[in-house]
C-alpha cells in the first residue's frame, strides 16, 4: 500500500483538528544512524505500542513484464520463513506465526515503488521479536513448501480482493495508467504465482533486497527496543544498493478509457481514474480540497462511519507513489452509474468554470484538513507517512505542513488543479458475473 479510503468527517471532529495545529519550531521527527544506515524516530510515549517499518526498493516496479506477482511472491515468502520461536529450540514456525507467539505482529504492504514490512508490539515484544524478523529477512526460505505456504496465503488475499469492486476497478486503472511492472497486479494471480520457481524468488531478493536505499522509520513508544529493532531489521538486508528506478505512466486521453470486468461482485461499480500530483507537489494540498469536495457529492454525514457495501461512493488516493493516481468509485447498488457520473461530472466543471465562493470553500478546507489529521492516527499510518515523504525527497516532517498548506489553498489554485487534473480520466466498468 501501501494508498487511504476518504473517512467521512463531522464538522466538530474537523474542527477539533484544527483547533492543534502541528507546531513549526522544532522537527518532531529525529534522524538517527543505524550504522550507515537511515533511521528516523518520532517519538509518542503515550502510546503503549512501537511500531518499526523497514522501507525496501523492491515493489512492483522492480518486475519485468513477465514476473507478475513476483515482488509479492518474495515479500509473503520473507513472513512464511521458518523460525525458531524460542532461544531453547523447539519446531520451527512461520514468522508472521513467531512473531505473534511473542506478543506483536509483523506484515508488508507492497506498493509501485517500494515494499514496507511493519513490525508492532509493546517494546518488550518487540525486543524478542526483532531478532526473528532479521533472520527471516537475512535468509528468507524460498524452498518449494515456503512458497507454497506463500501461494496459499496470496489466495487468499486475491480472492478477498476478487470480490471487492472498488480494487478491482482500482487494478484495472492502475494497469492502464502505470507502464512496465508498476502496472502489474498487486499480488499476480493464480497462474503467474505457480509459474516462478525458488530460483526466481532467490534471484529477485538477490537484486533488490539490498540495504543501500533502504531505511526505517520508528514511532510510538520508542527507545532502545525500537533502536535495536530498527538496527537489526537494516542490518539483515545483504549490502549494496539497487539501481534508481522512474515510474513510467501513459498519459490520460481526451476521451475516457473505458474498461470493462466481470467479477464476483455484488452490485456493479465504476471506478475513475485520474491523473494527480504526489506528496511534496505545489498542487497536492488543492487536490485534497478537491478529493473532499468529490466526496461530498454523495457523503451523508451521519453519527457514526458507514461500511463501504453501504456507501454511495468514496476516494482513494494513491500518494505513495509518483506520479499518483487518484481514484473515484461509485457503488451501483446505492445510485445509478449514469446518474453518479452526470453528478461528478457537474462538480467538476463547476470547479473548472470558476473559482468556489470564499465561503463554501472555506467550508471545504476546513474539512478536507480534518481528513489529512485522521490519515495518521494509527502507528502504521504515522510510520508510512514519514516513510513515505523521505521516499519522496521530502523532510520526514512534510506531512506536518499539508494541513497549514491546505488553510492556503485558494479559489485560484482549486480551479486550476480541477482543470488540470480532473478533466480528463479513465473508466473502470466492474460487473456482476449474473
Amino acid at each position: 500500500m501501501n494508498g487511504r479510503l476518504t473517512a467521512v468527517l463531522l464538522g466538530s471532529v474537523a474542527s477539533l483538528a484544527l483547533a492543534a495545529p502541528a507546531p513549526a519550531a522544532a522537527p518532531r521527527t529525529a534522524a538517527v544512524d543505524l550504522g550507515g544506515a537511515r533511521g528516523y524516530v518520532r517519538a509518542d510515549q503515550g502510546a503503549s505500542l512501537a511500531g518499526v517499518e523497514l522501507f525496501v526498493d523492491a515493489g512492483l516496479d522492480r518486475q519485468s513484464a513477465a514476473q507478475s506477482g513476483l515482488a509479492a511472491l518474495v515479500a509473503e515468502a520473507v513472513l512464511q520463513t521458518p523460525v525458531q520461536p524460542a532461544a531453547g529450540g523447539g519446531p520451527a514456525m512461520p514468522l508472521v506465526d513467531a512473531v505473534d507467539a511473542r506478543g506483536g505482529s509483523i506484515s508488508y504492504t507492497l506498493g509501485a515503488q517500494q515494499v514496507r514490512f511493519y513490525l508492532e508490539g509493546t517494546p518488550e515484544a518487540l525486543a524478542t521479536a526483532a531478532p526473528l524478523v532479521a533472520h527471516a529477512l537475512s535468509a528468507p526460505s524460498f524452498d518449494p513448501a515456503t512458497l507454497a505456504a506463500a501461494r496459499m496465503s496470496l489466495a487468499a488475499r486475491i480472492g478477498d480482493d476478487e470480490s471487492d469492486g472498488r480494487l478491482v476497478g482500482l487494478e484495472m486503472l492502475r494497469s492502464s495508467f502505470y507502464r512496465d511492472g508498476a502496472g502489474l497486479p498487486t499480488l499476480g494471480n493464480a497462474s503467474s504465482l505457480a509459474g516462478f520457481a525458488p530460483a526466481d524468488a532467490q534471484a529477485f531478493y538477490a537484486r533488490w533486497y539490498l540495504r543501500g536505499s533502504a531505511f526505517v522509520a520508528a514511532v510510538g513508544r520508542t527507545g532502545d527496543a525500537t533502536d535495536a529493532a530498527s538496527r537489526a531489521l537494516i542490518g539483515a538486508l545483504p549490502a549494496g544498493t539497487a539501481p534508481s528506478a522512474a515510474l513510467a505512466i501513459r498519459p490520460i486521453g481526451a476521451h475516457p478509457k473505458r474498461i470493462v470486468t466481470h467479477r464476483d461482485v455484488y452490485a456493479p461499480f465504476v471506478v475513475l481514474g485520474f491523473a494527480a500530483p504526489a506528496l511534496g507537489d505545489r498542487d497536492f494540498p488543492a487536490a485534497l480540497v478537491m478529493r473532499t469536495i468529490l466526496s461530498s457529492v454523495f457523503d451523508r454525514v451521519g453519527a457514526t462511519t458507514i461500511p463501504p457495501v453501504f456507501r454511495t461512493a468514496g476516494t482513494i488516493y494513491g500518494y505513495d507513489a509518483a506520479p499518483a493516481q487518484f481514484a473515484l468509485w461509485i457503488n451501483g447498488s446505492r445510485i445509478e452509474p449514469g446518474v453518479g457520473l452526470a453528478a461528478v461530472d457537474a462538480v467538476v466543471k463547476a470547479a473548472s468554470a470558476k473559482p468556489l465562493a470564499a465561503s463554501v470553500l472555506a467550508r471545504y478546507k476546513e474539512t478536507a484538513r480534518g481528513e489529512w489529521a485522521l490519515e495518521t492516527v494509527s502507528l502504521d499510518e504515522r510510520a508510512f507517512a514519514i516513510g513515505n515523504a523521505v521516499s519522496h525527497g521530502l523532510d520526514a516532517d512534510a506531512v506536518d505542513g499539508v494541513g497549514d498548506a491546505i488553510g492556503r489553498v485558494t479559489g485560484n489554485d482549486l480551479q486550476r488543479v480541477a482543470k488540470r487534473y480532473f478533466q480528463r480520466f479513465d473508466v473502470a466498468l466492474v460487473m456482476p458475473r449474473n
